[in-house]
């Protein structure tokens, strides 16, 4: 598959996924007034999407640089990811948000999608 093509391919998922979750928000607020949860994971993939269509290029090949781009990516990710941990663990404790276990297991995997590929994007700028 050609460059350009991957890449139009992963911004019209992007798009799909965006639009699919725009309509799930609103259909979850207009029908019961809160967010179910699942949002945040559709949001989390055409995310992923968007940053997949950035970085085809440089993982295409496979090479050195995308091997050490992913291995930084998900070191970087782990310590994100751990305080995301702290910090709602934080507002549950004191009472700050108020949103069931699927919804935080829902949001806490939107988080680790977004937190891992935009970490390769931005690694893929820096080396």
């Amino acid at each position: 598959m050609e460059i350009k093509s991957a890449q139009r391919l992963y911004i019209f998922l992007g798009l799909i996924f965006l639009a699919n979750t725009a309509l799930l928000v609103t259909v979850s607020i207009s029908g019961g007034g809160s967010l179910k949860g699942y949002e945040f994971v559709m949001f989390g993939i055409s995310i992923m999407a968007f940053c997949n269509a950035y970085i085809y290029p440089q993982f295409k090949d496979n090479d050195e640089r995308s091997k050490r781009i992913k291995e930084k990516g998900m070191f970087f990710s782990y310590f994100f990811i751990l305080g995301y941990s702290i910090i709602i663990m934080g507002l549950f404790q004191f009472k700050v948000i108020h949103i069931d276990g699927y919804q935080t297991i829902c949001l806490v995997a939107s988080l680790i999608i977004m937190t891992v590929f935009l970490s390769f994007v931005v690694l893929s700028k820096r080396y």
